[in-house]
């Protein structure tokens, strides 16, 4: 099997507030304002038609077939991107298959799941990436504005939730086995004194630390909030580390008897998102199976939904 791209899960927190006061609104089918659960089910049955961005040359709509359940709304967002020709060819022959048009879209099934509880604060919503791609920033554009129109008086807002957010979660009190430290650009000295016949266009510096075996580098928590301090240069986040600043970082975390990678800090809000590439079953398509990625997911979302609740008691 070819390998595949790595596949990251992002996890927003929804609240519905009162434009007036501020005030956030439980979640309740009783209540036109906090039915987010009803919402959201037309939301997605709104949007099950090619909505096509052309400025942005990306489209994207959600797939008929929508699971439910009491809380939960889930199943695939088809997310396409156009605009450019390219030759497709076999890898092992070179034989040309096929001349892509500009108008081509290629299309990749992402995961989605909402997680709205009836009679609480807030819900949440996991949104899948495939390598570099991902539709949330569009998704939630379009989600909030047809909110505004439909509830008057009322904001739906997404917040990306991030380690600090869900201390004692699973995932962010899990042990980091591995650190790792990127660097895009081969610093000055370094390249004169180690690669001075290479030419260095298309590396990257990585630092890794290991824990010996059987013992961890300590919590994610605890070694996130070493990042989080960090000044910006630039309006971009960089680490210092023995001298060099880096401008990437991830961790390896063992989470459910799995080894997963979260990241914690990047230029492409990196930080916090979970890769399950490795946790999660991939077809011979070379995404990850439903089944497989819809267990994965839920397993962090309801980890994240009972550490968040019990804050708020």
């Amino acid at each position: 099997m070819l390998m595949s791209f790595s596949i990251g899960v992002r996890v927003y927190q929804i609240n519905v507030e009162n434009e007036e006061n501020g005030s956030q609104i439980t979640m309740s089918s009783g209540a036109a304002e906090g039915d987010v659960y009803k919402f959201f089910s037309e939301f997605i049955g709104k949007n099950t038609e090619i909505n096509d961005h052309s400025r942005k040359q990306r489209s994207w709509y959600f797939e008929k077939n929508l699971n439910s359940e009491p809380s939960s709304l889930y199943g695939y967002i088809k997310y396409g991107t156009y605009g450019f020709e390219s030759d497709l060819i076999d890898r092992k022959t070179k034989e040309n298959n096929y001349r892509r048009k500009a108008g081509d879209l290629e299309e990749i099934p992402l995961y989605f799941h909402f997680w709205i509880p009836e009679g609480s604060s807030f819900g949440l919503v996991a949104f899948q990436s495939f390598g570099s791609r991902s539709c949330v920033t569009i998704l939630i554009d379009a989600a909030t504005k047809m909110y505004s129109e439909k509830r008057k008086g009322y904001k739906l807002r997404f917040r990306k939730l991030m380690p600090e957010d869900v201390k004692g979660s699973g995932v962010f009190s899990a042990p980091v086995k591995r650190l790792t430290l990127i660097r895009k650009m081969i610093p000055k000295n370094i390249e004169d004194k180690y690669l001075s016949h290479i030419s260095t266009e298309e590396c990257e510096l990585e630092v890794s630390i290991k824990a010996k075996r059987k013992r961890s580098l300590g919590e994610y928590g605890k070694i996130f909030s070493l990042f989080s301090g960090e000044k910006e240069v630039a309006d971009k986040p960089v680490l210092r580390f023995n001298g060099l600043e880096f401008d990437q970082a991830k961790a390896e975390i063992n989470f459910g008897n799995k080894r997963r990678t979260v990241g914690l800090l990047g230029y492409n809000s990196d930080a916090g998102v979970i890769d399950l590439t490795d946790a999660v079953e991939i077809g011979a398509d070379g995404h990850p199976l439903f089944e497989s990625i819809c267990e994965e997911t839920k397993s962090i979302i309801l980890d994240f939904f009972d550490t968040l609740s019990s804050k708020t008691i």
